[in-house]
């Protein structure tokens, strides 16, 4: 009689596994004994190899075909899909028996890997994003849930490399030559709309998602010389990367003026934080044939006049607003030929992430008994708006403005208000 060979007894699961629940005795194959493993050929695969040989000698194919365990199919795939010098220091680091994907050894300088301007982009406006969640988050926080003086001085250092490094590669570009000559109009959009709710803000990784920007914006500044070397922008994509780098210094100075501005009171006059502002001026005595500037010269009726402005340099809001609200001042804006006449009732202001001055000189034009004495007063920049420069006979109403503001964008930063009771000790 022929001996009958016994089948070894099959391993208990780990406690907590999927098949945990199954006797250790039962015997017999599982449902994941029978998964497909990663195939080691195919057309993708194969065309994957004959990539990473390409750029990096024949030596590779015999590694990329063995049953490497860091090589997988899925990994091999994504290899080939990495710059040429990635992919060689990728085989480099499955020979060491190092993760090839993975970071380099301590004192080995990571490999070029950026395959052109497009990608150079993308990471820009993923970095701009994550910034900006990361102020918004801290700015809709009560204080006491902030992250640990610690961890906020460390989120403050890694914001303002930040903005040095998107300063430089902004000069960087803007003395590389193009492909193509002149670049046209960059469609612009809102950070807050184009990176979508995504997850809610959580403290606790704020250091995390700022030190991984500051990492991804190290690499861009780093590579970025090679870039514009061995695959020059045209002349749209060299305004597109002045403008993504322009969004990333705005985004790090921001999320620096958010943290330098923790426990501010915002009911006793604005932060430091960028933003847009309005500033009432109660005018009493009607002033005719005031010269302003360069614009001309006009009659001012009696009443209040609302100011219009975007802060989005040193000092934030409170730097500006402050200066409108001081009398004798250097004379640079439109409002520093009206103001000496005026005397400062109210301040309303935001801290959205981009300027909605624009969009704010609309409303307040549409809210009753709205006028214009000076056309073109502070809407140099605004071809569409008659003026920034509002008359109205009282204050409007803030209720109102706000509503009206926040119809605008779902996502509208919250319209803050002060009553300026001292106009001499203002600023």
């Amino acid at each position: 009689m022929a001996l009958q060979r016994k089948r070894p007894p099959a391993p208990a699961p780990a406690a907590g596994s999927r098949n945990s629940k199954r006797p250790a005795n039962s015997g017999g194959p599982t449902k994941s004994d029978y998964r497909p493993r990663p195939a080691r050929s195919g057309p993708h695969v194969t065309a994957a190899v004959n990539t990473i040989v390409t750029n990096c000698g024949s030596r590779a194919k015999r590694l990329l075909r063995s049953d490497h365990p860091r090589l997988p199919a899925p990994v091999v795939l994504k290899i080939a899909r990495t710059h040429p010098d990635r992919q060689c220091f990728a085989l480099t680091q499955a020979r060491a028996g190092r993760d090839p994907l993975g970071p380099p050894p301590p004192g080995v300088p990571p490999p070029f890997d950026t395959r052109g301007p497009g990608e150079v982009l993308s990471r820009l406006a993923r970095n701009a994003g994550a910034l900006d969640k990361v102020a918004d988050g801290l700015l809709d926080l009560p204080v006491d849930r902030w992250p640990t003086a610690d961890k906020l001085s460390a989120v403050l250092a890694r914001a303002e490399a930040i903005a040095r490094q998107g300063r430089a590669m902004k000069h960087l570009v803007r003395s590389a030559a193009s492909r193509t000559p002149g670049g046209g109009s960059v469609q612009r959009t809102s950070r807050r709309h184009a990176n979508g709710p995504g997850k809610p803000f959580d403290p606790r990784f704020a250091l995390r998602d700022v030190a991984a920007a500051a990492g991804v914006t190290g690499k861009n500044a780093r590579d970025l010389p090679r870039v514009l070397a061995d695959t020059p922008p045209t002349g749209a994509q060299r305004e597109a990367l002045l403008v993504r780098l322009g969004d990333l210094e705005a985004a790090a100075l921001r999320l620096a003026a958010v943290i330098r501005s923790q426990g501010h009171d915002n009911s006793t006059e604005p932060s430091g934080v960028f933003g847009t502002y309005v500033v009432f001026f109660r005018l009493a005595q009607p002033q005719t044939g005031l010269k302003i500037g360069a614009l001309g010269t006009f009659d001012f009726p009696a009443g209040v006049y609302a100011y219009l402005g975007s802060a989005f340099g040193s000092g934030g809001v409170r730097t500006r607003t402050g200066r409108h609200l001081t009398p004798d001042t250097k004379k640079k804006w439109n409002i520093d030929w009206l103001k000496p006449h005026c005397v400062p009732v109210a301040v309303w202001w935001a801290h959205d992430r981009q300027k909605v001055e624009f969009q704010w000189a609309e409303v307040m034009a549409s809210l009753p008994g709205a006028s214009f004495p000076a056309k073109g007063f502070g809407a140099a920049n605004n071809k569409t708006a008659r003026a920034h420069l509002v008359r109205f006979v009282e204050v409007p109403a803030f209720e109102e403005f706000q509503r009206r503001v926040s119809a605008l964008a779902l996502d509208h930063a919250d319209v803050h208000r002060i009553v300026v009771a001292n106009w001499a000790a203002a600023g």
